[in-house]
């Protein structure tokens, strides 16, 4: 957060903070992106969008929105919605490149940012493609204790049918799943799964 603070200083730069409740869209996959976010403070779901389904990629806390549309093409690659009431800065899009042109302290940032979250992808597709589902919900819990609430003691912030898309099972499979875990102990620290 103390690398964007000092982004934001930049005469350059053109951007505005915005706050969004649970639930609101933030980006549309497809839509022209003429800005990219910044996620100051609360959680998002980042997913795909194919045929009515929505595949979640990601949840993130904190960090930038959007960066993989800045050079391939005009659109947004994902769509991104508040899974708790969250604030972002929209930044504009060209003042932003300018920003990393002239700033190698800009670019360095964006680059921490794509690889974060690149390695947290990679360990996605495995998770998906590798993992049979008490795997896949495991790996999401974790990636929840360990990344996104730094506690093994918190609410789940969402419901039952998002964390099963999440685990692309049926929101059957998760119950089961959840209640083998909680037999095993294994489930203590989720105050409420609902």
């Amino acid at each position: 957060m103390e690398a964007v603070n000092e982004i934001l200083k930049l005469d350059s730069l053109e951007y505005i903070e915005l706050n969004y409740s649970k639930g609101e869209v933030l980006v549309k996959q497809g839509t022209i992106a003429p800005h990219i976010l910044f996620l100051k403070q609360g959680l998002v779901k980042i997913y795909l969008e194919h045929h009515n389904r929505k595949q979640p990629l990601c949840i993130e806390k904190t960090g930038f929105i959007g960066l993989e549309s800045m050079y391939n093409d005009k659109y947004f690659q994902y769509s991104v919605s508040a899974m708790v009431d969250s604030t972002v800065y929209l930044i504009e899009l060209e003042s932003f490149k300018k920003a990393i042109a002239e700033n190698a302290f800009v670019g360095v940032a964006v680059i921490e940012n794509i690889n974060t979250r690149s390695m947290h992808l990679y360990e996605r597709i495995i998770t998906l493609t590798q993992k049979q589902a008490p795997g896949r919900v495991a790996d999401i819990l974790k990636c929840l204790v360990e990344r996104i609430f730094e506690s093994d003691s918190f609410t789940l912030p969402c419901a039952r049918k998002e964390f099963a898309e999440m685990a692309t099972i049926s929101i059957e499979s998760l119950s089961r799943i959840l209640k083998d875990f909680k037999d095993k102990k294994k489930l203590d620290m989720i105050s409420n799964v609902s």
